[in-house]
C-alpha cells in the first residue's frame, strides 16, 4: 500500500492521506477547491469544479493514473441546482467517454462554509488493467 500527495495540490493538516493505491487501486479522498496557498478558488460551482478536478487531477498523475483511468466519482454540493454548472466542468475533464460511474449528493455543509463542491474518485492503475 501506498500513499500519494502531490506537491501542487495545498496539503491539508488534516488527517488523511489525498490518496492511497492497494492492489492496483487508487482511492482519492474528496478533493475540495483549494489553490496551493490554501485559498478557495472561484466563487461559483463552475470555478470550484474546475479547481477540483484541476487537485485531483494532480493526484492522479502522482499516482500514474489520469481521468480515463477513474472507474466512479462521489460529487457532494452544498446546493443541487449547481448540478449543471459542475456537470459543464465535469463532462470536459472526463472528455473521453465511457463517464465513471457517479453519485452526486447534496450536503449540508463542507469543509469550509465557502466551498461549494467536493469529488471523491476510486481509479485503476495503468499497469492493472490487460488492454494497456
Amino acid at each position: 500500500m501506498s500513499w500519494i500527495s502531490d506537491p501542487r495540490n495545498w496539503a491539508s493538516p488534516r488527517p488523511y492521506s489525498p490518496a492511497v493505491v492497494t492492489d492496483n487501486w487508487i482511492h482519492l479522498s474528496g478533493h475540495v477547491p483549494l489553490d496551493q496557498r490554501g485559498d478557495t478558488c472561484g466563487g461559483d460551482a463552475a470555478e470550484q469544479t474546475a479547481q477540483v478536478l484541476r487537485n485531483l487531477g494532480h493526484t492522479l498523475d502522482s499516482a500514474g493514473a489520469s481521468p480515463a483511468d477513474v472507474v466512479a466519482t462521489t460529487v457532494y454540493l452544498t446546493d443541487i441546482s449547481d448540478i449543471d454548472d459542475v456537470d459543464t466542468v465535469y463532462r470536459a475533464f472526463f472528455a473521453d467517454a465511457p463517464y465513471p460511474t457517479r453519485t452526486t449528493v447534496q450536503v449540508s455543509a463542507l469543509g469550509r462554509p465557502d466551498f461549494r463542491v467536493e469529488i471523491s474518485a476510486v481509479a485503476r492503475t495503468r499497469d492493472s488493467d490487460p488492454r494497456r
